[in-house]
């Protein structure tokens, strides 16, 4: 948000040009510059046209003059327009939904409102409505997370793979497309879709890809990707290739004749796409060629 410029004074000054070229230059660099300046074009493009006031007051006067019935002067287009950019701002200043989103191989750590902690892996998108989070503990997310929950309510990671709910522990959801994983690491979590619900303790993992669920154990005491490891057990190479894709913004050509049902297990650095390529790769037993700009992976038959 605007930190302690975030006010109507502030905001009326820059609409109007009044800030001085160091406040311009801060407020420009800041990441919400673009959506203010977004509403501003909207505002400017609605179509208004200059209302005449002295030729109104000499028509009034001259009805009046003449006994005629009183002109009415239609404000409605100007009040529609000053409202609709009202409510434009309104919505975007005082919107009880927050939404975060990370790019191809970034980390994001939010705190929450309660203080629990939430890290989005690569490519993952979550929302939650800061105004009703002592009511109902909720956040939609899109990709991979790392939940750390204070104890309290009911707290639900909803995906349109299934929900997860607890009320205070450590554990990860990975949810894109029609691959569903959730690991506990401490506590315990619920686990529910339309065709599954159980309970998970600490050390237990389950995942669901289409096929039957597997559940399983591990020891790890947090997932190996906050410290740039991306580790695998028994994963389809399809989805194997998705991580690379998200870590490292490229494009995988699978142009190839490997089953991409076969299972990795394995692991690869988040740091180093070389490194990542080769690890994967010559456990495969692929040979393959990085383009030269760095964003096509060419598999070779």
């Amino acid at each position: 948000m605007l930190d302690d410029k975030k006010d109507d004074i502030f905001l009326s000054r820059w609409a109007n040009g009044e800030l001085s070229e160091d406040e311009l230059l801060e407020f420009k660099a800041h990441p919400e510059y673009q959506h203010y300046e977004k509403i501003i074009a909207g505002a400017d493009a609605l179509d208004l046209k200059d209302f005449d006031t002295t030729n109104a007051l000499l028509a009034i006067k001259s009805n009046r003059s003449t006994k005629k019935s009183k002109p009415t002067i239609k404000l409605w287009p100007y009040m529609a327009a000053a409202a609709s950019i009202a409510i434009i701002f309104g919505l975007f200043l005082f919107s009880p939904k927050e939404s975060f989103t990370t790019g191809f191989g970034e980390k994001l750590t939010v705190t929450l409102p309660d203080g629990s902690e939430m890290i989005l892996n690569a490519k993952s998108n979550a929302i939650f409505d800061k105004n009703n989070w002592e009511d109902s503990r909720l956040v939609t997310l899109e990709g991979e997370a790392f939940f750390k929950v204070k104890k309290g309510s009911k707290f639900t990671v909803t995906t349109k793979n299934g929900e997860v709910s607890v009320l205070g522990t450590q554990f990860t959801v990975n949810s894109h497309k029609s691959f569903f994983e959730v690991n506990c690491f401490e506590g315990k979590v619920s686990v529910s879709n339309n065709k599954y619900n159980e309970v998970l303790t600490a050390g237990k993992a389950y995942r669901n890809f289409g096929i039957s669920p597997e559940n399983w154990s591990f020891k790890n005491q947090e997932p190996s990707w906050l410290t740039n490891t991306s580790s695998f057990r028994s994963i389809p190479v399809k989805y194997l290739f998705v991580a690379l894709e998200k870590q490292y913004d490229i494009k995988i050509n699978q142009n190839h004749n490997l089953d991409l049902q076969y299972k990795y297990t394995g692991t690869f650095p988040n740091d180093n796409i070389k490194v990542a390529l080769k690890t994967v790769f010559s456990t495969l037993g692929i040979k393959y060629s990085l383009s030269q700009d760095g964003k096509t992976v060419v598999l070779e038959k």
